[in-house]
């Protein structure tokens, strides 16, 4: 499905908010976006399988999160979700998404929102086909063949050139206007809509494997 266009500043509204809600619930963590059969298929490319425990919210498994990093430096805890034909998979400080980028874009799109509060370190990794195409990096330019996002980049801030504390004092874009971007980007490429509401319902959790360990 191609993605539906809206006005820019009615989606700027609307990703401020889920914004503001990823800053308490994920303030470090990633989000990725993937095609699959089935969450049994995504949950494998991640090195895990679906967990039979009780569903979990999104503030459930920071919660859970939390504890892992502690002992481990690790967040061990995906849990994933359906949004429209799209599996999503919110890894509260985990990057494990991105990294799996290639396996879960075989014969499609993948991609995945990297957010790091903590050391101010935000990407959006996209792939194709099983190769990671390109990476948008706050305050720097794209690495890799951006060129097929060309027409959906369109009045959106996601580049600087410039070394991200440079870039906030020479009045770039701030860290939470570059996760809006980051969001409507992920709309355009995949036409469903990261909502709070979605953010907030329970989602089956992913028991980690020997890749996530």
């Amino acid at each position: 499905m191609p993605p539906q266009r809206h006005p820019l500043p009615d989606l700027e509204v609307h990703y401020r908010r889920v914004v503001e809600d990823l800053a308490e619930s994920l303030p470090d963590g990633s989000i990725t976006w993937c095609h699959a059969v089935s969450a049994d298929d995504v949950a494998a490319a991640l090195g895990g399988e679906p967990s039979s425990a009780a569903r979990r919210s999104l503030w459930e498994g920071s919660g859970e999160a939390g504890h892992h990093v502690q002992r481990s430096g690790h967040g061990k805890t995906l849990i994933i979700g359906e949004l429209g034909s799209w599996f999503v998979v919110v890894e509260p400080d985990d990057w494990n998404g991105s990294e799996a980028l290639p396996r879960l874009s075989a014969g499609g799109e993948a991609l995945s929102l990297w957010l790091g509060d903590t050391m101010r370190h935000y990407d959006v990794h996209y792939a194709r086909d099983g190769q990671e195409l390109c990476r948008f990096r706050w305050g720097a330019e794209p690495d890799g063949d951006s060129s097929p996002l060309a027409g959906l980049l369109s009045g959106l801030s996601l580049t600087s050139g410039l070394p991200s504390w440079e870039a906030l004092e020479s009045g770039l874009p701030s860290f939470d206007e570059w996760k809006v971007h980051a969001l409507i980007l992920v709309e355009r490429i995949t036409g469903v809509r990261l909502t709070r509401q979605w953010l907030s319902r329970e989602h089956t959790p992913i028991r980690s494997g020997a890749a996530l360990t």
